[in-house]
C-alpha cells in the first residue's frame, strides 16, 4: 500500500498556480525537459563534493604561509 504524502512543494503550488492546465497537462512534471536536466545538471555541478587536489594545494599554501611568517617553526 503507498502512503500519500500530506506536503506539498512550494515549487509545484506556484507551477499550478501560474498555468492550472498546463500543470494537469503535464502531470505535475517539468514543461520542459530539456531545461529541466540542464538545471539538474547545474546544481548537481554546484553541489559536486570538494576535489582532494584543491584542498591538499590550499593546505600546502596556508602551511608555507605560516612558516614563512614564522607563525609556527620547524
Amino acid at each position: 500500500m503507498r502512503k500519500t504524502s500530506s506536503s506539498l512543494a512550494v515549487s509545484k503550488l506556484a507551477q499550478y498556480a501560474e498555468d492550472p492546465a498546463g500543470f494537469i497537462k503535464a502531470d505535475g512534471k517539468a514543461y520542459n525537459q530539456k531545461a529541466a536536466a540542464a538545471g539538474t545538471k547545474a546544481h548537481q555541478r554546484i553541489g559536486a563534493g570538494p576535489s582532494k587536489a584543491k584542498f591538499l594545494l590550499a593546505t600546502a599554501l596556508v602551511l608555507a604561509a605560516l612558516i614563512y611568517f614564522g607563525v609556527i617553526e620547524v
